[in-house]
């Protein structure tokens, strides 16, 4: 009786194992999902000289005073630029502009999210009960709570790891609180090498998680360091959103904490990646090459920029186009490893175009702008490795 009833409970016995093992894999589970051991996020920093030739304070300050956070609600991709751009230090010592704090809030705490965006709007977050994943809720043109909603795939988490936010850092949500953490092991359960706006997860595993690699994301699929870099360098240049911009900015972050990992003194150190190193170098070259000819003799590139010399004669994009791929340009540009070879005239001759278009433009467009504009002002202040709050407020006290 005994033996008939263990082998008909085996099977079953096994079949629950197997199971169990399935979904351990196919989320990513036990042993497969990275550490993250280090809690807080790499900062990546210029590695050139200041140029005070590519733009003077008192350029940065009349474009930064035109960028400060807007006074009334527009929509959550301003904020995420406004907090990027300004950093969670600034004030403006004006009630009704959102300093550096509240900005910061919107994306951590629910009660602040409410207090600009409305009661009504619906929560920034969703988590999961069954497996604890932290969901963002993504934007879509048809969604009329849009206004509210995250504007890129983890664009949130990426700007969150730009301005130094550990992993310990509470995230107050409608379903419960967590953890930034929690968020980053959410969206790198969640990378994959086909992922729609690949972008800003490759820039958040870049600061947040580099150099660990070789975990399983929940769909069983093994993520590695190397498999990020194939993906940001196999790319067509101008795929992706921001016509394929932030992949480049994606490779000079990974690259950027490739050399902190090298200062820290880790084992093998950058010499240990150079066969990481090296396919993006060559990449970027390629594009630095592209851009020399393609430059505008006034000194702005347009989203044609890939086709080179013919590029120059583009005479049909409007303003924001040309604000949007310069700013994008120029901010890579500012973050790139010493050993890419950069004309610094071109640079310069961009930096400039920028200031004029942005001192000039009027407020409405502005505003409509509000996001390719504020990359253009980081990328200047990046160029001459100047916080923008800071920047800002000490050149206004002296006036």
């Amino acid at each position: 009786m005994l033996a008939r009833l263990l082998r008909f409970a085996f099977p079953l016995v096994f079949l629950a194992v197997l199971l169990g093992v399935y979904r351990l894999v196919g989320r990513g589970g036990g042993h497969s999902q990275p550490t993250f051991e280090r809690r807080q996020p790499w900062p990546i920093d210029p590695q050139r000289q200041p140029d005070p030739r590519i733009v003077s304070d008192e350029q940065l300050f009349a474009v930064l005073d035109r960028l400060r956070p807007p006074s009334e609600w527009t929509n959550t991709n301003v904020l995420l630029h406004a907090l990027r751009l300004w950093g969670p230090q600034a004030d403006f010592g004006d009630p009704r502009v959102p300093n550096g704090d509240q900005l910061r809030q919107f994306f951590l705490d629910d009660a602040i999210f409410r207090q600009l965006a409305g009661d009504s709007a619906p929560s920034l977050y969703r988590i999961d009960a069954e497996t604890g994943h932290v969901h963002v809720r993504d934007w879509t043109p048809d969604d009329p709570d849009r206004t509210s909603a995250s504007y890129h795939l983890n664009d949130i988490l990426a700007t969150l790891a730009e301005i130094g936010t550990s992993l310990d850092t509470p995230l107050l949500t409608r379903d419960g609180d967590t953890t930034v953490g929690r968020l980053l092991a959410s969206a790198m359960g969640q990378l994959h090498f086909r992922q729609h706006e690949f972008e800003w997860s490759a820039i958040s595993y870049a600061r947040y998680v580099y150099p660990e690699s070789g975990w399983r994301n929940d769909y069983g699929q093994r993520v590695t360091a190397a498999g990020v870099v194939s993906e940001l360098v196999g790319a067509p240049l101008a795929y992706g959103p921001c016509n394929g911009l932030h992949r480049l900015e994606a490779m000079v972050v990974l690259l950027g904490a490739d050399e902190k990992l090298a200062q820290a003194g880790s084992e093998g150190g950058r010499r240990f990646q150079e066969e990481l190193r090296a396919p993006m170098l060559q990449q970027l070259q390629r594009v630095v090459v592209l851009l020399e000819s393609a430059q505008h003799e006034k000194g702005f590139w347009t989203r044609s920029w890939p086709a080179g010399k013919e590029a120059s004669r583009d005479t049909t994009a409007i303003l924001s186009d040309r604000i949007l791929v310069t700013g994008h340009h120029l901010e890579w540009l500012a973050l790139a490893p010493a050993e890419l070879e950069v004309s610094p005239n071109m640079v310069r001759d961009a930096a400039q175009w920028a200031v004029q278009a942005m001192r000039e433009v009027d407020d409405e467009t502005l505003l409509e702008g509000y996001g390719p504009f504020s990359h253009a002002a980081r990328a200047l202040c990046l160029l001459r490795s100047k916080d923008p709050y800071e920047t800002w407020r000490d050149y206004k006290g002296q006036l």
